[in-house]
């Protein structure tokens, strides 16, 4: 059973209520047993006796002398023990108040101190919480702890993310920068003549720059939702005889094969067509980089109900099932030392699932170790702009 933290403290303060009245019930009880009773007793004895019309006797010189002081006496120790009563109810709750005030705020300033913890960086910060809680069960400051917790382990993530893509980017940077600064020094220096042979490298490598520059900006815009979209009616079939042309000289060169498998009844559908196709080549590519000689990449699209799905399989090296959720991060790489010896950036997929997001569609993939992989794109056929 799970009791907010209304139902409790309302159940608190109804406990304090029924303590009080209790001991007030108690002590009025037994003050009427010795007391009150011997006084109404004595009282029934000293009555006046009745006369011949039934009516009582009031001449007071035939009342007991005893009976006013005795009334009084007894007014004093009911007062008393109301008085006693109340005190014990306060006292009681005091007591309650203090356990709930108590229950409630140590919390609360364990939230408050890992709270001024988290904003001064130290983000292997946690509050406790009890994962076996009291029989009236968890309520919202147990809540706000695992929300905290949890608010805490992302941004722990996020900045580990950011720190290795900061570390990424310097290393990607780095290595260009280097050739570029070597090839002008050395011609500067006269060890390399200045003609087109020795500044080629030079140039190849501001590309590479320049290519890695526009990758950044493009996730950037992907992940802040800003990514320009001109959307029109495509023909998918087009668009992807298109793609697989464009890799047929590099497939060819690795000795491998690509194959089409494009449903006849592919719809049209509504999308930027230069970056669907950015984000095939991007998927190409990155089969054709993990694709030994004599494999074989497949890409292959069919229309499922309310999307379209287009399919990269290929026969390559397969993706080990603890890296499958982080094939999409950027700059992640399963096996870094191969990736960068094959030239990848470590941002293609990244790019590819912001492209296919802001589509409002979604990637994912699925690999076994030695068989291959297979990357899924799904595109809703209804632009959902419009919706």
């Amino acid at each position: 059973m799970k009791l907010s933290l209304f139902w409790k403290l309302l159940l608190a303060f109804a406990l304090v209520v029924a303590i009080g009245l209790s001991a007030v019930v108690v002590l009025a009880n037994q003050v009427t047993n010795r007391e009150l009773r011997p006084f109404m007793m004595s009282s029934e004895s000293d009555s006046p006796p009745l006369d011949m019309t039934g009516m009582m006797n009031l001449n007071p010189a035939r009342r007991g002398p005893i009976a006013g002081v005795l009334r009084q006496e007894v007014i004093d120790r009911v007062n008393r023990a109301v008085v006693l009563g109340g005190s014990l109810a306060l006292i009681a709750a005091l007591l309650i108040g203090y356990v709930v005030v108590r229950a409630i705020t140590r919390p609360i300033e364990q939230l408050t101190t890992a709270a001024h913890a988290l904003s001064q960086g130290d983000l292997a910060t946690r509050v406790q919480v009890d994962e076996h809680p009291a029989r009236l069960g968890s309520d919202e400051l147990s809540d706000l702890g695992s929300a905290f917790n949890t608010l805490a382990d992302h941004l722990q993530q996020a900045e580990r993310l950011r720190r290795d893509m900061t570390a990424d980017i310097a290393h990607e940077l780095r290595t260009p920068l280097t050739v570029i600064r070597g090839n002008l020094e050395a011609m500067i220096d006269g060890v390399y003549p200045l003609d087109a042979e020795h500044l080629q490298p030079a140039l190849k490598q501001v590309n590479l720059l320049a290519r890695l520059i526009e990758d950044l900006r493009t996730l950037a815009l992907a992940e802040a939702g800003q990514l320009p979209l001109v959307k029109r009616p495509t023909d998918l079939s087009a668009l992807i005889a298109s793609a697989l042309a464009s890799f047929e000289a590099q497939a060819s060169t690795q000795q491998v094969s690509l194959r089409s498998e494009v449903a006849l009844d592919l719809p049209r559908i509504e999308v930027d067509p230069d970056r669907i196709q950015q984000t095939v080549a991007i998927l190409i590519s990155n089969a054709l980089r993990y694709t030994p000689a004599n494999g074989t990449i497949t890409l292959g699209a069919k229309d499922e109900n309310d999307h379209v799905l287009i399919e990269v399989t290929d026969t390559g090296s397969g993706i080990v099932p603890a890296d499958l959720p982080h094939v999409f991060e950027r700059f992640y790489r399963a096996d870094k030392s191969r990736s960068r010896t094959a030239g990848g950036s470590g941002l293609g997929l990244a790019i590819a699932k912001g492209i296919v997001e802001a589509h409002g569609g979604s990637i994912g993939v699925t690999s076994q170790i030695d068989q291959g992989t297979r990357m899924l794109i799904r595109l809703p056929i209804t632009d959902p702009s419009t919706n």
